[in-house]
């Protein structure tokens, strides 16, 4: 892969590695939407929760939906109860009943709805077919944008893939509801928003992302993997404590160890991972033991070859130091591995 072409691929930092201790660049209009005016155009918001009872919830509002063909709105709801049971939901939406505004996150989606009420604080509701939830998120950490909030641009092409982390940590709490019951919940939530103007598939092959919510301490990682082997990893990571974003960078390695094959799909993925980094006085070793899978999706026939989405729960251990300070923490993770 020619030079020019590999900082594509780092657009983050505008095309070399890089890394940031405290960065204040992420602005609210970076969660509002970017539409681009092709029919490879797509965008969506993304929220899971992890509550104090044991459930789990993911959300995604896919304004326009890269995974369907032609590409149209839609949204998807997983709920996986704590006997690792799951309740899923699926719903198309009519053009007209699909709004997103420009100047923050306002996303309306027949009657579901997500919306940043400022300060902090976002509200969402949902419900496909009896099945949804009412929440109110309340940032712990604030926005983030790693660099320029690109993962890939090509200024020759103007083709750009674009993501940020405006809820890298919420408090969460309010109410799911299954059928006829309703669930009184309180937890951790995340929220992170993608958009783009081309087909992602053409630029990355696949990848391992998750979060990281213990006591005082927030991290957010993804390891993507470049369509042209010769290309460099993708590897945004957040470092948190507190309410301060420690560390922002795409300086960070990932060992993948202890691969299993998936027996309904043929896949192969890695149980295992160690992220490591040492960057502007802060080092983290992460090592992740994945206990479950949680969720396997083939996911619509969009392109000529299969795609696949994994979701796992996971136990984990980090050893963070920060300025010299040591600290370890141990509990448990949900992360993903997807294949384009």
């Amino acid at each position: 892969m020619e030079e020019k072409a590999k900082r594509c691929h780092l657009a983050s930092f505008n095309g070399i590695p890089g890394a940031e201790r405290n960065p204040a660049n992420y602005q609210r209009r970076d969660d509002g939407s970017h539409i681009y005016k092709n029919s490879d155009y797509y965008e969506w918001w993304y929220v899971d929760c992890s509550f104090e009872n044991g459930y789990h919830m993911v959300v995604t509002f896919h304004y326009m939906n890269m995974f369907l063909k032609p590409i149209i709105p839609s949204i998807q709801l997983m709920i996986y109860k704590p006997d690792g049971t799951q309740v899923a939901r699926y719903a198309l939406i009519k053009p007209e009943e699909n709004y997103a505004g420009a100047d923050w996150c306002d996303v309306r989606m027949g009657d579901s709805w997500l919306k940043d009420m400022g300060d902090g604080v976002y509200e969402m509701y949902i419900m496909i077919n009896k099945i949804g939830a009412r929440l109110t998120l309340k940032n712990v950490v604030p926005g983030w944008k790693l660099g320029t909030g690109f993962n890939y641009k090509d200024e020759e092409t103007s083709r750009v893939a674009g993501w940020v982390v405006p809820v890298p940590y919420a408090e969460v709490q309010g109410e799911l509801f299954l059928k006829d019951e309703k669930i009184a919940v309180q937890g951790a939530a995340y929220h992170d928003h993608n958009w783009g103007n081309f087909p992602m598939h053409e630029v990355c092959s696949k990848w391992y992302w998750g979060r990281v919510h213990n006591g005082d301490y927030c991290l957010d990682y993804g390891w993507v993997f470049p369509r042209d082997p010769a290309g460099p990893m993708f590897a945004p990571l957040l470092i948190a404590r507190g309410r301060e974003i420690v560390l922002s960078t795409n300086i960070m390695h990932t060992e993948l160890s202890d691969f299993v094959k998936d027996a309904n799909t043929g896949q192969e993925y890695a149980r295992g991972l160690l992220l490591t980094t040492d960057n502007l006085g802060v080092k983290l070793k992460l090592a992740i033991n994945t206990t479950r899978l949680v969720e396997t999706m083939k996911l619509p026939q969009s392109v000529e070859w299969d795609q696949f989405y994994f979701r796992f729960l996971a136990d984990y251990t980090m050893d963070v130091e920060i300025d010299g300070k040591k600290d370890q923490v141990k509990g448990e993770l949900l992360h993903e591995y997807m294949v384009l």
